[in-house]
């Protein structure tokens, strides 16, 4: 899920960039995609048969799936297992810092690598079509960074919701039976996970660059303010009763992709990506339970 603002630009950038990147999101473009995801979807599965329980749904479920995101940009599907242990150790706050330097340089260098061989050879991927069409925008830089960004806010935000989703399902069974069995309850109930989980909590913060009140709150000039989402898809005002998951109700105006000019590009993909795997996992999984190691 691709939230927040691009590499940190300044709104015209922001939007600049947003602009070239807008049309390989479109829920047109990603319905492409499904036979894809579905395929994806069904191999994890088969392959945790095979292994037999207990699976690791996190290893051997939530994360592989959005790792789609790296075919979008050309990185082949089968060097994911590399991607996926470099951004889990970058997410991982309790590295000592120089540590998590080094990460950030090995992933750089990687895009880098990628970037480069997009720009020698443009392919039909994301990266070669923003070299074809704006190579002479974009500079190499902006390449590498719009790269490093999708391809981790694509997929360890995606990741995460399988995993909570699925947890959140086994908790509430009846729930869970709407998802499994009732094919219209799917697209509403991944709105509802959305709503109930918000993986991204918080959104962008700003700086009050003059005394002003919200909702009767005074922020000084020179304060921080940070738009908390989880608190925003729980509101009173909004939703009622937004502390209790219900899979049925119309979770529409939930924040958890942003909003506006932060709204997340990757959103059809990833609600794409939830319909069809949650449904499939619990179908295949009919007895699945939740144990303390997930």
């Amino acid at each position: 899920m691709v939230a927040g603002n691009l590499l940190g630009l300044d709104a015209p950038e922001h939007t600049r960039l947003r602009r070239m990147l807008t049309s390989e999101f479109t829920v047109r473009r990603m319905r492409r995609l499904q036979p894809r995801i579905t395929e994806i979807v069904e191999e994890r599965l088969d392959a945790m048969a095979a292994a037999g329980p207990p699976a690791d749904l996190v290893a051997d479920f939530a994360l592989p799936i959005p790792s789609l995101i790296c075919e979008l940009l050309g990185v082949p599907y089968t060097d994911r297992a590399e991607f996926q242990e470099r951004t889990g150790r970058q997410l991982d706050l309790s590295l000592p810092e120089e540590e998590q330097a080094e990460l950030i340089r090995e992933s750089r260098a990687c895009m880098a690598g990628l970037v480069a061989r997009a720009q020698a050879q443009p392919g039909e991927d994301m990266l070669g079509m923003l070299v074809r069409e704006h190579g002479d925008e974009l500079t190499t830089d902006e390449l590498v960074g719009i790269a490093e960004l999708l391809l981790a806010a694509g997929h360890e935000t995606t990741s995460n919701m399988l995993g909570l989703g699925t947890l959140a399902l086994l908790r509430h069974p009846g729930q869970l039976a709407l998802v499994r069995d009732d094919p219209a309850a799917v697209a509403p109930a991944v709105e509802e996970l959305l709503r109930y989980l918000s993986i991204v909590t918080a959104g962008v913060t700003r700086t009050a660059l003059c005394d002003v009140e919200i909702d009767g709150v005074p922020i000084p000039a020179g304060s921080t303010v940070a738009v908390v989402l989880a608190t925003a898809n729980r509101d009173p005002r909004s939703v009622d009763d937004g502390e209790r998951l219900d899979v049925t109700r119309t979770a529409a105006g939930h924040v958890a992709f942003g909003h506006g000019l932060h709204h997340c590009l990757g959103a059809p993909l990833a609600r794409m990506e939830m319909q069809i795997a949650f449904p499939a996992l619990l179908r295949r999984v009919p007895g699945s339970r939740a144990r303390s190691a997930l």
